[in-house]
């Protein structure tokens, strides 16, 4: 069983593939567990190692893909110290388990489940991004039209950028219905350490869009990194060959390859 486990963890490493790590870190009296016993729970659900089995098992496996969605880490506490006649452990001890995201993918925010963003969406997740698509329209933010997404968020797009963790593993998108809407994004996303920020738009508009955003207080040059005309230039005319574009320029940034859009 060891070394299944390091074998498990070490490929999951080699391929950045993203994976929470379980491990218990105290218990008290009788318990399953033992001390430094370790699990792995990778995106699917499934499981390599153990922190003691049993129904806790199955909750610390649950929280471990909850974990997927903020990439935050948490300890869970169990009491085993229950009646007989219930269905919770009864061990009579107590157990402490601290799940981490060890691995995390890169997380995509797309902001307008429109045209180009439904696609784009759904392509990001293929390529394994973690996926959150804002739209402030509910017909369009329906979870049950995007099952490949982590998060489909129906709210105004600013409060939606303050419910959302945006950190310097995050790749914003802005394709929202307007460029009033497209505003209310960037100024809120462009103060995040969000390394990449794209928006569809004219080099005309995105000129007077710069301006404004450094008026409001950002930086000449935080401005000038957001990637406007979003995407690289194959000569694409369909909301699906647009969503190529624009991934495939994402995809280059996060391997180290900065390509910006060129009409030459």
């Amino acid at each position: 069983m060891a070394t299944e486990f390091f074998q498990e963890l070490k490929e999951a490493l080699n391929k950045n593939e993203a994976f929470v790590l379980c491990t218990v870190v105290e218990t008290i009296g009788s318990s399953p567990g033992t001390v430094g016993q370790k699990m792995i729970v990778f995106r699917d659900g499934k499981t390599v190692g153990t922190v003691g089995g049993g129904i806790n098992e199955e909750r610390v496996r649950q929280a471990a893909i909850d974990l997927f969605k903020n990439g935050s880490s948490t300890i869970l506490t169990f009491d085993l110290a229950n009646p007989l006649e219930g269905e919770e452990p009864v061990c009579g001890g107590k157990a402490r388990v601290y799940i981490e995201m060890i691995a995390s993918e890169p997380k995509m925010i797309v902001f307008g489940a429109g045209h180009i963003g439904k696609v784009l969406a759904k392509m990001a997740a293929l390529a394994r991004f973690r996926v959150t698509l804002v739209d402030e329209r509910p017909e369009y933010a329906d979870p049950a039209l995007f099952p490949e997404c982590d998060e489909v968020v129906c709210a105004k797009y600013e409060d939606a950028v303050d419910q959302l963790e945006i950190n310097d593993r995050t790749f914003a998108v802005v394709v929202t219905p307007g460029h009033l809407k497209d505003k209310e994004v960037l100024e809120k996303v462009l103060p995040t350490p969000a390394p990449y920020v794209g928006l569809v738009s004219s080099a005309k508009k995105m000129v007077e869009m710069k301006d404004a955003l450094v008026a409001l207080g950002n930086s000449r040059e935080r401005a000038e990194s957001i990637f406007a005309p979003i995407g690289i230039n194959l000569g694409s005319t369909t909301p699906e060959e647009i969503a190529v574009e624009i991934l495939a320029q994402i995809v280059a940034f996060r391997n180290g390859k900065i390509i910006r859009f060129s009409r030459e």
